[in-house]
C-alpha cells in the first residue's frame, strides 16, 4: 500500500505559512512592503529591472485587478521604487522598470530575507 502524500503536503503548507508570516512581519517593519510587493520588485531585478506588465503578473500569479492594485501601491511610494512606461511600438503594452531607489530598497533587506529562508530551509 502506498503512503498517502497528504501528511507531507500539510507539513509543507505549514512551513510555507510560517515563512510567509515571518517574511511579512520583517518586510513591514524594515521596508513597509508586503510580500507581494517584495516579490514584484525581486522579479523586476531578476529580469534586468525591466518587464512587461503582463509578464510580471504571470510571474506573480496575480489576477489583472490584483496586479493593477499592487503596481499602483508601488507607484505611490516615496521615493519611487518602480516606473511605468508605455511601449513605444505597441501602445497597449506597458513596461514596469525598477528604479535606482527600488534597487536600493531591495539591497537593504536582501540579507534579512535570506536569513529567514535559511532559518527554515537549511
Amino acid at each position: 500500500m502506498e503512503t498517502p502524500l497528504i501528511p507531507q503536503w500539510l507539513e509543507y503548507k505549514k512551513k510555507q505559512s510560517m515563512v510567509e508570516k515571518n517574511l511579512e512581519e520583517m518586510l513591514k517593519k524594515n521596508s513597509h512592503l508586503t510580500t507581494s510587493e517584495y516579490y514584484a520588485l525581486y522579479q523586476l531585478k531578476q529580469n534586468g529591472c525591466h518587464m512587461r506588465l503582463n509578464d510580471l503578473g504571470s510571474y506573480l500569479c496575480l489576477s489583472q485587478s490584483a496586479l493593477s492594485r499592487l503596481i499602483n501601491r508601488l507607484e505611490d511610494r516615496t521615493p519611487n521604487v518602480i516606473q511605468r512606461k508605455i511601449c513605444s511600438d505597441d501602445k497597449r503594452g506597458v513596461y514596469i522598470d525598477l528604479t535606482d531607489d527600488g534597487a536600493k530598497l531591495l539591497a537593504s533587506i536582501e540579507y534579512k530575507v535570506e536569513a529567514i529562508l535559511k532559518e527554515h530551509f537549511i
